[in-house]
């Protein structure tokens, strides 16, 4: 008995790390052939813990079939029952359909109103996919897109989203068909059906264009499903679900069947009934050459289940781990040696840090750990941007009030904000002693007129406020990382040669990451200047400047100062 436990608990143990592998996409994008190893490993002590019962329950062999022989009908039976329950509930609603309420006249009025609000519908959806094939925007790389073209697909998925709403809003309505008597109104039942057929079909095979033209850019998948601008939550997740939702395809193949046997009862618009037969059709076409779908949805489906189990777990853990700190001395650069060194800095200057002894450093990888942004004061803001007829300041109220009324305001420690930066509390100013207070700084500076800095210092603003992205996801604009601020904000200011990379299903760009590409990328005709670099003697408690080969090699330094020289 106790061999038996143990070998469960082994297949229990392969369950976990399968899951644990997909919810964190650990080896992507082998991740699921990883999870599917491990979940074949499972399988060998649970056959060896089956062996070992099957011998034991060898000697009741015929008295259980005894016993489970006479139950086999009525699980037939049962079987059988609950079949039929899920189709009855699947095509045929219990609730009253308000549709019997009506008269013959109102009810062909109603048919005529919803028919011109479903051929609305089809054009918008036609629209919708039709632009989205002419920009090509949906087969291109996320990292590739300008903000004004992620805005562009934005704004047409909210579009196409709130014409599926629509669809869903005429389905419903006319889901009940079948309660309108057939055989004292055979064209009114006729019509009713084919309505509701219709909206389904217009909406599942623009549903399906989409899919296709995104096909396995999984990015792009993810900027869809970004909740926002009118957008719920995962909304191109559960579309592509539909398609292969079982409810579903029981409908669609019931009506189907169905609409052969009223077709000739029907009294729409021939030309709306042709219409209706190719789009059917076209999705029979396209669904058939994308039969990867079956096999694929129920794998994001299993994904996202564990994904959603981990994320509070990680999220937890991630804030937890960031109030711990195994030294009780405080960080060595302070306010009195950035004193004599912050003239140096402009706006638009990044910030690179290292804070020793951190527990959050184990999960960041490499020496560099955090990025932040030096805006200054509105007056520095000001006396960099001055040139005639400029008015910096008051673009940037203008544009985003909050943000500037929160860079006005006197920090907690009572120095001035100067730095806007992603932390634990979200996309926050502060004051430069605050966010500089720590072991280690770089400071570098993008080779950019000073129209690009403006621009990256109005991105920045742009996200103030945010919270913290502990998902740590490059792809989604709702919620930021420490370099995540830095990249985006130049990403809208400037081309740098700054490029994410994609870790564990994720595109992201590690502070250590961005200073090395920097560093590659720093000198006279580079895209970043060298200005500052603080360096901690852990040892002797000091604070060294140093210059910019020390700062150069600084990112291949170990991750643990204890083995720093």
């Amino acid at each position: 008995m106790l061999k038996n436990k143990r070998l469960l608990l082994l297949t229990a143990l392969a369950i976990l790390a399968a899951v644990v592998v997909l919810g964190m996409k650990i080896a992507y994008p082998a991740h699921r052939l990883v999870a599917f190893g491990l979940l074949g490993l499972g399988w060998i002590p649970l056959l060896i813990s089956w062996q070992i019962n099957r011998r034991l329950l060898h000697i009741q062999k015929h008295l259980i079939k005894k016993k489970a022989r006479p139950l086999l009908p009525h699980a037939i039976v049962a079987v059988i029952l609950l079949g039929a329950f899920y189709v009855t509930w699947a095509l045929f609603p219990v609730e009253r359909s308000p549709l019997v309420e009506l008269s013959p006249n109102e009810l062909r009025t109603g048919l005529s109103e919803d028919l011109s609000s479903y051929l609305m519908l089809r054009k918008t959806a036609d629209d919708f996919v039709g632009a989205f094939k002419e920009n090509e925007l949906l087969t291109r790389a996320v990292s590739s897109l300008s903000k004004e073209e992620r805005a562009e697909i934005r704004q047409r998925w909210r579009d196409g989203v709130m014409a599926f709403v629509e669809f869903d809003l005429l389905k419903g309505k006319y889901r009940g068909f079948y309660q309108i008597d057939y055989v004292a109104n055979p064209e009114l039942h006729s019509d009713a059906f084919l309505l509701a057929y219709m909206a389904y079909m217009a909406q599942y095979n623009a549903c399906l264009q989409i899919i296709e033209l995104v096909g396995n850019n999984r990015f792009m998948a993810t900027l869809l499903n970004e909740q926002g601008e009118g957008i719920p939550p995962d909304s191109y997740f559960f579309m592509k679900q539909r398609l292969t939702n079982p409810s579903v395809m029981l409908r669609m193949n019931a009506a189907a069947a169905y609409f052969e046997l009223v077709k000739k009862d029907v009294s729409l618009d021939p030309a709306v009934l042709a219409d209706f037969q190719e789009r059917r059709k076209q999705f029979v076409r396209t669904l058939g050459a994308h039969v990867d779908i079956f096999v694929e949805n129920p794998l994001a489906i299993l994904e996202r289940a564990a994904f959603e189990t981990l994320l509070p777990v990680q999220k937890k853990v991630a804030v937890q781990m960031s109030f711990i700190r195994t030294t009780k001395r405080d960080y060595l650069i302070t306010p009195e040696i950035l004193a004599g060194h912050q003239p140096k800095l402009e706006p638009g200057d990044i910030l690179i840090q290292r804070r020793n002894w951190h527990m959050t450093n184990i999960g960041i990888p490499g020496f560099w750990p955090h990025v932040a942004l030096y805006v200054g004061t509105p007056e520095e803001i000001e006396s960099y941007f001055n040139e005639p007829g400029f008015q910096s300041l008051e673009i940037i109220r203008s544009r985003y009030p909050e943000a500037f009324l929160a860079l006005e305001q006197s920090a907690e420690d009572e120095f001035p904000h100067r730095v806007i930066e992603a932390i634990r509390p979200g996309v926050v100013f502060q004051s430069l002693e605050t966010s500089a207070h720590c072991d280690y700084l770089g400071v570098i500076r993008p080779n950019l007129d000073k129209k690009a800095k403006f621009n990256a210092i109005l991105g920045a603003f742009s996200h103030w406020g945010k919270p913290y992205d502990l998902n740590f996801d490059f792809t989604t604009d709702n919620s930021l990382v420490c370099s995540e601020l830095v990249f985006k904000a130049y990403k809208v200011g400037g081309v740098l040669p700054l490029q994410p990379e994609v870790i564990s299903g994720r595109r992201l760009l590690p502070p250590n990451l961005l200073a090395e590409q920097a560093v590659a990328e720093m000198g006279p005709d580079g895209a970043f200047s060298f200005v500052l670099f603080l360096d901690a003697v852990e040892k002797t408690d000091q604070i060294i400047e140093r210059d910019a080969e020390a700062f150069r090699k600084s990112w291949q330094r170990p991750k643990w100062d204890v083995m720093q020289r």
